[in-house]
């Protein structure tokens, strides 16, 4: 009885909150979704570089502010968020606590009504209009990102983002991709209710929540409708080539940006960029970049292992180990394994294989760590995970990288279609702060991990993918001059590199004797043996606090509330550059040897650093001989400094060398320490953009 009544005032309860809920939002209580905070109106002092001669300019490609759906979820105080960060605090953070060049706001287009688009566009203009033409200190660039997760890997093509060239030539709306897992939480399931349930009383960034939540969702997609002229309504393409050709159809100039690719909680394991080229989704007009780097970690490296493999009747089986990899298939067996009075025993080795068996085929639920009972994070070690690389994304889907991409290559008829793409870095922030990998400190603002204050409930068993957030990386961009056109064109031309987060000075050029420097980015027709110079300089250390014009610019509580009383503040000092690393990809046609074609490192030069920098030459003296095309690029390593999520899972090594224990970095529950920012040494480096050589010969 007792049971029944509890029951019954839950009801009453629910149903209390669904009738206040609906009076206040009827009654015109609840107050507009978040409005821009101001645009501060005064431009930020220009210190040039005096390494910098060739003009390399730092931004962020790749930012979120409150009107993205998962960015306003994860901001509400019940999943201990900030609260909102509307579009004038990127660029508030951009101008002065990040001291960026240039930027951009891509907010996911499946959530933006157009009136969250204008207000949108209507800050982005005014941020670039603080500084005239003729000086600039900042150019602040429209986008969007067009935002799709397939349920198989051939549909699967993934976030991009839409960056456009102008600011008085936009579309009334974003083009998004239609409704996303997180949209169909947030729209149909349990989400609506979360804020005024759990955050009780609610506040009214809650009450905003849902207001904002009833606005995007009630409006619904122009190509669902069968008359659209006189309904509000926003702009879908469900597949990369349907918003090429919408793109072309409103003629924007537009780069789109694919990103995050690595990252395994969208993509489905077997996930593989080459299907865009057997399917005909690439355009290497507007997909010209991928961000190879970013606050959800690097998707660079290509390794040639699977979480499961396919056999013939559509089942799974668990694949074994290898020293890159170690399958949670093949981690949960050992779990049980450990858990047998014998080992030995047959029924062991039964509920071995069982529970093996099991997680293979559902390796891409979310309930499958349940398979097995009463584990923690730590039992599952590094299950799951690239090993042995740098801040690797979570999840990691080998196929969907960017060596991936680099080396594959698809014949259709007499053609071959190929991904010649630059690679750039950004931070994929969802608080509005552009460029945050300026400083390695406060991990869950700066970086993406849910949540800012002391506790949060981390809802993805189990709990680890925390430690593999990271501060964001940057997109740099060899140009002449500050400005829209100039930065754009060398986007366009892939003059471009990604990094870490860090400010190093990168320069990687192909040697002519007839043509002279070719930079990065270019494609050339060659068949000699090719030479080539890099030269890196470290980036600055940084000194506390924030520089003098910050605080002539900003109120006191802004610079705390924003910048956290931390800025891009550069000392006289830079950190040294310990090695130059040269991959080299020839790309294939055989998609199944790509391993084969990715030579990683080909050469590794060590640097004697002294402060100023470190320059290198080298040659392929087997290129001539190969008959075959070739790319190359570098990565320019500083010295090891602390990083936010420098060891993501953080291991401790036996003699061996081999991980036997570790120690996650905790969002929630009795391990979490709100002051650990998780950092480990790490080689903070820069990624230049491929210089790609075709050879006579293999044409023929």
């Amino acid at each position: 009885m007792n049971k029944v009544l509890k029951f019954f005032g839950y009801l009453l309860l629910f149903i209390l909150l669904i009738v206040t809920y609906v009076f206040i939002s009827s009654s015109g209580l609840i107050g507009n979704l978040p409005q821009d905070y101001k645009v501060i109106e005064s431009p930020r002092p220009q210190v040039k570089d005096s390494a910098n001669t060739n003009q390399i300019f730092f931004g962020d490609l790749h930012v979120h502010t409150t009107f993205s759906q998962d960015a306003f979820l994860f901001s509400l105080p019940v999943i201990q968020g900030e609260g909102a960060h509307p579009p004038a605090d990127a660029c508030n953070f951009a101008r002065f606590c990040s001291s960026l060049d240039f930027f951009s706001i891509t907010d996911h287009a499946e959530g933006l009504t157009k009136e969250m688009w204008q207000d949108t566009v209507n800050s982005i203009k005014n941020c670039d209009d603080v500084s005239n033409d003729e000086q600039k200190d900042l150019i602040a660039f429209a986008g969007w990102e067009w935002t799709q997760m397939g349920p198989t890997p051939e549909t699967h093509y993934g976030h991009k983002n839409v960056i456009l060239r102008d600011l008085d030539n936009l579309p009334e709306k974003p083009i998004g991709a239609g409704l996303t897992g997180l949209d169909l939480m947030i729209k149909h399931y349990a989400a609506p209710l979360i804020p005024l349930i759990f955050d009780f009383p609610p506040e009214q960034i809650d009450f905003d929540f849902l207001k904002y939540r009833s606005t995007t969702y009630a409006e619904p997609f122009c190509v669902d409708l069968k008359d659209n002229q006189n309904v509000k309504c926003k702009e879908k393409a469900e597949n990369p080539k349907e918003l090429f050709k919408k793109l072309d159809e409103l003629e924007l100039e537009a780069l789109v940006i694919p990103h995050g690719t690595a990252w395994g909680i969208h993509a489905p394991a077997d996930s593989n960029l080459s299907f865009q080229l057997l399917n005909d989704q690439h355009d290497p007009e507007k997909q010209r970049l991928i961000e190879v780097y970013s606050g959800h970690g690097n998707s660079e490296i290509f390794k040639d292992f699977k979480h499961a493999i396919k056999l013939d009747d559509g089942t799974y089986k668990c694949p074994d180990p290898t020293d890159d990899f170690e399958p949670c298939c093949w981690r949960a067996g050992e779990i049980i394994k450990q858990r047998c009075e014998n080992k030995e025993d047959a029924s062991c080795i039964a509920e071995v294989n069982k529970v093996k068996y099991e997680f293979a085929n559902n390796v891409s639920g979310l309930l499958r760590f349940g398979l097995v009972e009463n584990t923690t994070p730590e039992d599952w070690m590094q299950c799951g995970q690239l090993k042995n690389e740098f801040l690797p994304a979570y999840t990691y889907r080998p196929g969907m990288s960017a060596q991936a991409a680099l080396a594959s290559e698809v014949k259709q008829g007499n053609l071959i279609n190929s991904f010649k793409l630059g690679l750039i870095g950004s931070t994929d922030n969802h608080k509005a702060r552009a460029g945050s990998g300026y400083k390695e400190f406060a991990r869950k603002s700066m970086g993406d991990s849910w949540g800012a204050k002391d506790n949060l409930t981390w809802l993805l068993p189990p709990e680890r993918g925390a430690s593999f957030y990271s501060t964001g990386g940057l997109v740099a961009v060899h140009a002449t001059k500050l400005d829209r056109n100039e930065i754009y064109n060398s986007l366009y031309e892939r003059e471009v590199y990604a990094t870490s987060g860090e400010r190093i000075l990168l320069w990687f050029n192909l040697l002519d004797n007839q043509k002279g420097t070719i930079p990065m980015g270019s494609e050339y027709l060659m068949s000699k043996n090719p030479q080539f110079e890099v030269r890196a300089i470290g980036s600055f250390k940084q000194k506390p606090g924030c520089p003098d014009y910050v605080y002539n610019a900003m109120d006191p509580d802004e610079i705390s509330r924003l910048c956290l009383n931390e800025c891009y503040n550069p000392g006289n000092e830079r950190h040294k550059i310990d090695r130059i690393e040269i991959v080299k990809v020839t790309p294939t046609t055989q998609l199944d040897l790509l391993s084969k074609n990715i030579q990683d490192p080909w050469k590794v030069i060590l640097c004697e650093d002294k402060g100023e920098g470190c320059s290198v030459f080298f040659s392929d003296d087997e290129y001539a001989l190969n008959n075959e095309n070739s790319l190359y690029y570098v990565r320019a390593i500083q010295e090891e400094t602390d990083t936010v999520g420098g060891d993501p899972l953080r291991c401790e090594l036996n003699e061996s060398g081999e991980c036997i224990k570790i120690r996650p970095c905790y969002s929630s529950g009795s391990k979490f320490d709100p002051k650990d920012d998780c950092l480990a040494p790490a080689g903070e480096r820069a990624w230049s953009s491929p210089i790609f050589l075709t050879h006579p010969m293999s044409m023929y």
